[in-house]
Order: C-alpha cells, then sequence, then structure tokens
C-alpha cells in the first residue's frame, strides 16, 4: 500500500493538508448545477458554497422534499442581500428506489436547462446490516454502489450531449463523491465469492458475511471498481475525449457530516468524539467537491481527486485479482441494472 493510502497518509492530511479555497475571481454566474443529498451535510455545503460563487441554477436533489425546501430557505438566507437571487429547485430522487432515479434523469434530460456539473453526493454507512425492501440487496450496497453506479449511467448520455451540441462551452462535468476507505477495504467478499462460485451481490447480500467495520470501505472499492471500468474500458475514445468528465472525488473525513448518522448508543458517541478530534469541518471538505464539480475541466476526465489534486486510486484495482475483480462487479451490476433499464441500449449511448 502506499503512502498516500495508508493510515498513516490519511492522518497526515486530515491534520496538515488544507484545500485550497478557489481563487477570488471566480465566479459560477450563468452556470446550472446539480447536487445530491444536498439538504445537509457536505451536500449541503457544497450547494452554499457554489451559491457563493455566483451559480444561478441549483437543483437541490434530496429524498425529502420538505427538508429540501427548508434548506433552500437556509441557503437564500445565507447569501448577501445585495446577490442577485439564484434559481433554487428542488427535485426528489430516493436512491434506495430505482424507479425514484430513473423520474429523477428524465426531468432533467426534458428541463430543458444546460447542466454544467452534477455533484453526486448521496450515500450512506450503515453500523446494522439493513436490506433494502425494493431490491432485497444491502443497504450501502445498494446505494453506494448499484444505485449510483444507475444515476451516472442514466445521466451520461444528456450530458454526452450536451458536450456535443455546445462545443464553445466547457464539457460539463459529473463528479461522484467517493472516499479514501476505498484503499482500507478487506474485501473478504470478492474471496468468498471466487472460492464458492457464488455471485459477489448474493455473497454481498449473505448477512453472515456482513461486517460493520468494512463494509462501507467495501461500497466504496466497489463504487471505484465501476468508475475504473467505465471510464477504462467501456466508454469509446471518442467520448472521452468529446463528452462530459468524469471524475471521483475524496472530501476526508469531516465531522458535521451525516454520513454516519445510524452509528448508536456508546459506539455513536465514541465515533462522534473521534470524528471531532481528528476530523474537517464539513465547509473544508465541501470545497475539494466545489473543486471537483466546477471549478476543473477534462484533465481530470477519468480521474480520483483528493485535496483539489489528483491522486491514486486503491491499490487493490491495480492488481490482477482487482481487475478480475472489476470485470465480475461489472457484469454482475449490468445484469441487476437490466432489470429496470434496457442496459445494453444504455451502455450503447455511453
Amino acid at each position: 500500500m502506499s503512502f498516500y493510502n495508508s493510515y498513516a497518509g490519511f492522518m497526515y492530511r486530515q491534520f496538515l493538508v488544507c484545500p485550497h479555497s478557489p481563487p477570488s475571481s471566480t465566479s459560477l454566474a450563468g452556470k446550472a448545477g446539480i447536487v445530491t443529498g444536498s439538504n445537509t451535510g457536505l451536500g449541503y455545503q457544497a450547494s452554499a458554497q457554489l451559491l457563493k460563487l455566483g451559480l444561478s441554477h441549483l437543483i437541490l436533489a434530496v429524498r425529502n422534499t420538505s427538508k429540501g425546501e427548508a434548506a433552500k430557505k437556509s441557503l437564500l438566507a445565507s447569501l448577501s442581500p445585495t446577490t442577485k437571487p439564484p434559481t433554487i429547485e428542488i427535485w426528489e430522487i430516493d436512491m434506495a428506489n430505482y424507479t425514484s432515479i430513473i423520474n429523477f434523469v428524465e426531468r432533467v434530460k426534458t428541463s430543458g436547462i444546460y447542466f454544467d456539473f452534477a455533484l453526486l453526493n448521496a450515500g450512506v454507512a450503515t453500523f446494522n446490516y439493513t436490506v433494502n425492501p425494493l431490491t432485497a440487496h444491502e443497504t450501502s450496497i445498494q446505494i453506494n454502489w448499484l444505485s449510483t453506479a444507475l444515476l451516472t449511467l442514466l445521466l451520461l448520455p444528456k450530458f454526452d450531449r450536451q458536450a456535443t451540441t455546445h462545443p464553445e462551452n466547457p464539457r460539463p462535468v459529473i463528479s461522484i463523491v467517493g472516499s479514501e476507505t476505498a484503499a482500507w477495504a478487506k474485501f473478504k467478499e470478492a474471496q468468498v465469492s471466487t472460492k464458492k462460485n457464488r455471485s459477489l451481490l448474493d455473497v454481498l447480500d449473505d448477512k453472515s458475511h456482513f461486517d460493520m467495520g468494512d463494509r462501507y470501505y467495501t461500497s466504496k472499492l466497489l463504487q471505484q471498481l465501476f468508475f475504473l471500468e467505465l471510464c477504462r474500458n467501456r466508454r469509446s475514445e471518442m467520448k472521452r475525449s468529446t463528452g462530459a468528465v468524469l471524475n471521483l472525488v475524496n472530501p476526508g473525513f469531516c465531522y458535521g457530516s451525516e454520513l454516519h448518522r445510524t452509528a448508536e448508543g456508546a459506539f455513536g458517541k465514541v465515533l462522534g468524539g473521534i470524528k471531532r478530534v481528528i476530523g474537517r469541518s464539513t465547509a473544508m471538505g465541501a470545497r475539494t467537491m466545489v473543486h471537483s464539480a466546477a471549478l476543473v475541466g477534462k484533465e481530470t476526465d477519468g480521474k480520483y481527486l483528493s485535496d483539489c489534486r489528483v491522486a491514486p486510486f486503491a491499490g487493490y484495482v491495480g492488481s490482477e485479482s482487482g481487475r478480475v475483480m472489476q470485470r465480475k462487479a461489472w457484469g454482475e451490476m449490468v445484469v441487476e441494472l437490466g432489470k429496470v433499464v434496457d442496459v445494453e441500449r444504455l451502455l450503447a449511448e455511453v
């Protein structure tokens, strides 16, 4: 494991590296963007920073629209009274529900809005084994991997068309919020799947293989495997050079985020204390997300960003076993998403 991806490297960055603020001359006036999971935590802070940079049109993509309306009111109140009021809309999306994701993307496609970026921030860390009742998949695997993959794949054709029909504009960006914890995943489920000739999803859904301390890391590693397979092996050379920009961003470990909200009792209190000691503020972590979505361009396509710069992917993804599992995970994802979309036609478009 490289120093960057080690625990020591993580601690070094948490205490000694400060993601930089945008240059004072930065203006997002006239631009429009989407932020998922934007009513609280990192998504809310990223939205606030985008608006303070002059973003003209923001879609708060949230599961709970009443909480989205409260976030909108708070965001508008935080702006200077001399600022021209931006357009902020609340659009519903439930990342646990494939139909909700499909409906959300259909709204994006028919909105007539030119989107400069989409920041895919919605995620979850579960500390108890829970199953998504709609799909029967374990919750963090469902949301952090499968649902995020579906949302990405559905948005790509829209963003690719924008890039080709408006070549005078910078290429639109889809930025997925990942995590450095992907590098720490034990991912024992991969070994079980191989040795016992079981599908990876079947093993991940098996409660007997649920490791509370490793599951979030594994879900984010699977997210990296999806991202790399898409960017390196599934996107055509033409799309990579002329279509939407795809990147993956790590905001760091932040206090004030609601990612670990399911932690309860003594464990929850201990985790909260650890976050407060070594965690960054959500405002600092959100700087990395604003950078990856709205301040960079084609030079970040297919890249993993951390602290507002290109960083190495998890070491596992470069190993032979990682490459084998990358193809296996992709194949199972295609079968899973094929239950709700014409996945072959969709992949032909991306």
